[in-house]
């Protein structure tokens, strides 16, 4: 009987460099695991399809026009569907691909319910008009995703044991269970750091989370920062500090009608943390 919770990976495939590192930590985590691993492609059908200005008489034209874009950016798709097989073959693992046709974000927030969590690049390029730039799946999808998510940088540099951003608010707890839950802990030494101005409080809400911790039999240690400083610069600081290959951290989900990471250290943390990120559901 296995000793974890965690069965289906579900990673998605744009072609990009952080897509191509994402793969590389969803092969790892599926062969580490036993897991299920699912790569998920898309074709962006609205970007394609979208309205815009024709003049008279060019109807025909933008109807063979955007023809063609399909059927580009299902040749796409498919190519890297058939690089992640290889991949996945080349690592023992076995794969299955979906090729879905839609909104990027809002296939990948439906496709999460087959997974137990979703790994992500953290510059998405869904988009193939504009390959050259981001687009803004990441925040989408953190935004509304039922599943806990790990986001990836361009590269995975060399760290070891596991840091653990914990402010003791519904966010923190709820993805530090759910870390644990999936067995994600296992074998891995955590760091759990506290940041509040009150070191007091610092020390109680860490506290808390060891005693979580000890009581489902992972080994940790709690440190505590007593500062009024930004609280995702002091973050940062101690991922630089102490190396570790995977931060984990809520987020705060804020008013859906707001952008996500104009009201949550989220943004600066996402946007700069140097090792993958476990985000909660």
């Amino acid at each position: 009987m296995r000793d974890h919770m965690l069965q289906t990976v579900l990673v998605a495939l744009d072609g990009s460099a952080c897509s191509f590192t994402a793969t590389t930590l969803a092969l790892d985590w599926a062969r580490r695991f036993d897991a299920r691993l699912l790569g998920l492609g898309i074709v962006d059908e609205p970007s394609i399809h979208r309205p815009e200005p024709v003049p008279v008489g060019g109807g025909a034209y933008r109807k063979a026009r955007d023809e063609a874009r399909m059927a580009d950016a299902h040749h796409r798709v498919a190519g890297f569907g058939a690089e992640f097989r290889a991949r996945a073959a080349g690592a023992g693992v076995h794969a299955e691909v979906l090729e879905e046709q839609g909104e990027p974000a809002e296939r990948i927030v439906f496709e999460a319910q087959r997974a137990d969590v979703v790994i992500l690049g953290r510059e998405t390029h869904f988009n193939f008009e504009t390959p050259e730039r981001r687009d803004a799946t990441l925040a989408q999808v953190v935004r509304s995703s039922s599943r806990p998510m790990v986001i990836v940088p361009q590269t995975l540099p060399e760290g070891t044991g596991v840091l653990v951003a914990y402010g003791g608010g519904r966010e923190a707890a709820r993805t530090l269970q759910l870390f644990a839950l999936l067995g994600l802990a296992a074998g891995e030494t955590l760091d759990v750091v506290t940041i509040h101005r009150d070191p007091a409080q610092a020390r109680a809400t860490a506290r808390a989370a060891g005693d979580f911790l000890s009581a489902h039999h992972v080994i940790h240690r709690v440190h505590t920062v007593g500062s009024s400083a930004a609280p995702a610069e002091i973050l940062l600081e101690e991922v630089e500090s102490r190396r570790p290959r995977l931060l984990v951290m809520g987020a705060h989900r804020g008013h859906p009608l707001r952008d996500l990471f104009a009201t949550s250290v989220t943004r600066e943390v996402l946007g700069s943390c140097p090792v993958p990120i476990f985000v909660g559901a």
